[in-house]
C-alpha cells in the first residue's frame, strides 16, 4: 500500500508541474504568436514533466515485477 501512496504522490506532484506550465504558458504566449525566449524555459518544463513522468512509469514497472 505505502507503493502506491507514493506513486499517487509523484502523479500529484506531475499534476501540479503541469498546471503550472499551462499557467505559465497562458500568460507568455500573445496573439500574434511570438513566443521570444519564453519557449526555452516551457521546453525545460516539459522535460522536467517527462522525467518526473518516467520515474513513476519506473515505479509501476517495479510494482509489476514483485
Amino acid at each position: 500500500m505505502k507503493a502506491k501512496k507514493e506513486i499517487m504522490t509523484d502523479l500529484k506532484f506531475c499534476k501540479e508541474l503541469m498546471n503550472r506550465l499551462v499557467e505559465y504558458t497562458d500568460k507568455s504566449y500573445n496573439d500574434n504568436f511570438s513566443w521570444g525566449s519564453n519557449h526555452t524555459v516551457i521546453q525545460s518544463d516539459i522535460i522536467r514533466l517527462r522525467r518526473e513522468l518516467m520515474a513513476v512509469s519506473h515505479k509501476l514497472d517495479q510494482q509489476e515485477g514483485e
